[in-house]
């Protein structure tokens, strides 16, 4: 089995977890608030005009209580033993959108940077399940993007969106309580 022909076997498992299981909160996982405090919880604005037109709100799912907190333990676990733990390196982040504009987010825009390093879109899920930070707040849509390559947790990461409107970005910090 090929390397292409593996993951898309993943990806089909993985998008049969994520239609069959439901999301289980994490007790100790802290508030969308307290996330976006400490970082872990990053969002990009589209600003048209004064006005947000778009807001990615986006999580690191690798290390496990990040992925757990943002999905619920038993979408991670799945993700997890069908994606990230089953063979070539894989990064994964949870992407919820949200904004006027939000119909027009595509997925392949998104690019994770660090150094000189560009990361471009390997894969993509679109899921209806409802997720630990899907009932926090409403999304048009949530995501699950990912992206075949190592990126080293302790160095700083540049997300970068190209909307519409042109270029969008935020840097997004793995603080060292989750590497």
């Amino acid at each position: 089995m090929t390397g292409a022909t593996k993951a898309v076997s993943a990806a089909i498992a993985l998008v049969v977890t994520l239609t069959v299981v439901p999301g289980r909160a994490v007790a100790q996982c802290p508030s969308w608030e307290d996330m976006l405090a400490e970082g872990s919880l990053v969002q990009i604005e589209a600003i048209l005009r004064d006005e947000i037109d778009l807001t990615l709100s986006l999580v690191y799912l690798n290390p496990p209580r990040l992925g757990s907190c943002a999905l619920g333990e038993a979408l991670f676990e799945g993700l997890d033993s069908n994606l990230l733990s089953a063979g070539p390196p894989v990064q994964a982040f949870w992407v919820g959108v949200s904004g006027r504009s939000a119909d027009q987010f595509s997925p392949e825009q998104l690019w994770v940077v660090q150094g000189e390093k560009e990361l471009g879109l390997s894969l993509k899920a679109e899921f209806d399940t409802e997720t630990r930070l899907g009932r926090m707040i409403e999304f048009a849509a949530e995501y699950i993007v990912f992206y075949n390559d190592e990126i080293d947790r302790s160095l700083p990461m540049r997300l970068i969106y190209i909307s519409s409107i042109g270029p969008v970005s935020e840097v997004y910090r793995l603080d060292a309580a989750y590497r």
